[in-house]
């Protein structure tokens, strides 16, 4: 068995002439980074196939998968590496994007590409983990972003959802952005001050008229969500803000990266702050590079785990991305997480209550941290190994710029972009595939 899994490592890693030969694995540049050593070699031999995967994988889309609409043709290879004889998945896999839309169409379109069978909740897009807010799901909520808000929102559990548009319409004043407005309102408005007072704003994504939305959520924090008067004095605190998605920049066809809700949110922050002379601040903060997501994604692994029939508690996490202040940033937050979690609990598994306790406990800000009541299984992982490609936002050049380049992570995630090193680097997605399959001794063909 040993010797046939020798050979076994060799087809799917070439650049391991020894898999034995730890020092050698180490020097495979195009392939590691050197930022974590290959357990898997340390002792010089094979213990052992597992039959089942004790791990799950988590990657994220633009720039892994696919640029835009197009796949990345190594990508449909590493989905056959995951796949058993019977052409179906033997490890559980979830996709995390930073995007917002609809779970099924995305569903739809990656089944077609990879040949692969999924839940609607595999697909995690950056406001899924909203879904364990349930505070806030009865409170009269703004919802911004792009596409039917109002259904997305409604299907995360909010009860109460009103839109930009619908504020517009209620204060006709407000929006002098608009030139075409003035020229409404100069024939004569109607204010409908009926309309109720906001409770929590919840921003999705980036809207389309950046200004108008601007202006508009500027009003509402300051008057408490009734923009209805001018305040006395510019208050210190305003109506809670949840956000997701804080990616500055992502990469999509175009020859350079394009800008996302994160830049969206700078524009806000900036203009509120230089309008009251305070910082925004945030209530929660979902969508990678947050905590929360990525325990999120961790209680989806373990959903699809036993949907698939495995036993075997999920004990690693392998994060594909392309962004290091994004993906790698965030996996590596969420494994260091992992080790204050594990102190606390002393490495046993606890139950509901108290793991609320220990995720507050464990988190490091109160916009980062899992709400009491979310309904997650038990966190069983104990790492979180980050493997960064080639074919999206990063380059390889970018190490030797890095001490120069500009921070693109978010504002509030500045004091970690020391964890933005990941622990592999591989050209593309399909060579960490055969990296961690080594790694793991497992081998999905295998029954």
């Amino acid at each position: 068995m040993a010797y046939w899994w020798l050979k076994h490592c060799r087809n799917l890693c070439p650049q391991i002439k020894h898999v034995a030969n730890y020092s050698h694995a180490l020097k495979c540049q195009s392939w590691t980074y050197g930022a974590a050593p290959l357990r898997s070699y340390r002792r010089g031999r094979v213990s052992g196939i597992h039959r089942q995967p004790n791990f799950g994988l988590l990657f994220d889309i633009d720039g892994v998968l696919l640029r835009g609409s197009t796949p990345i043709p190594e990508a449909i290879l590493a989905m056959d590496l995951l796949k058993g004889r019977n052409g179906k998945l033997r490890v559980p896999i979830a996709f995390v994007t930073n995007a917002c839309g609809d779970a099924q169409a995305k569903v739809d379109q990656l089944s077609s590409i990879f040949k692969i069978d999924l839940e609607p909740e595999q697909v995690i897009f950056a406001p899924s983990p909203f879904q364990s807010f349930m505070h806030w799901h009865d409170k009269r909520v703004l919802v911004v972003g792009q596409g039917d808000m109002k259904a997305i929102a409604e299907g995360l559990g909010f009860t109460c959802v009103y839109t930009m548009e619908q504020v517009a319409e209620a204060y006709p004043l407000l929006d002098m952005v608009n030139h075409d407005n003035r020229k409404t309102v100069a024939k004569g408005y109607k204010e409908n001050n009926d309309f109720p007072q906001i409770e929590a704003i919840v921003l999705m994504g980036e809207p389309i008229q950046w200004e108008m939305y601007l202006q508009l959520l500027i009003d509402l924090l300051l008057t408490n969500g009734k923009p209805d008067h001018k305040p006395d004095v510019m208050p210190k605190s305003h109506l809670p803000v949840l956000a997701c998605n804080m990616d500055l920049l992502f990469m999509a066809q175009a020859c350079m990266p394009r800008f996302g809700h994160g830049a969206f949110l700078v524009c806000l922050e900036s203009l509120y702050e230089r309008v009251t002379g305070y910082p925004l601040k945030y209530t929660a903060l979902v969508g990678k590079p947050s905590e929360i997501t990525y325990r999120f994604s961790e209680h989806i692994l373990s959903k699809t785990a036993k949907r698939m029939g495995i036993t075997r508690p999920l004990r690693k996490i392998y994060f594909f991305g392309d962004n290091p202040e994004v993906d790698i940033l965030g996996a590596n937050l969420y494994n260091m997480y992992l080790r204050r979690y594990r102190r606390l609990s002393g490495g046993r598994e606890v139950s509901a209550p108290e793991q609320g306790q220990l995720d507050k406990k464990a988190a490091v800000a109160s916009s980062r941290t899992v709400p009491p009541d979310a309904a997650f299984l038990p966190q069983t992982a104990r790492g979180v190994e980050s493997i960064l490609v080639q074919t999206g936002v990063y380059k390889p050049g970018d190490r030797e710029l890095r001490r120069s380049k500009p921070l693109h992570c978010h504002r509030d995630f500045t004091g970690a972009t020391d964890l933005i090193l990941p622990s592999f680097e591989a050209t593309n997605v399909l060579e960490g595939i055969k990296l961690l399959l080594v790694e793991e001794y497992f081998d999905p063909k295998l029954p």
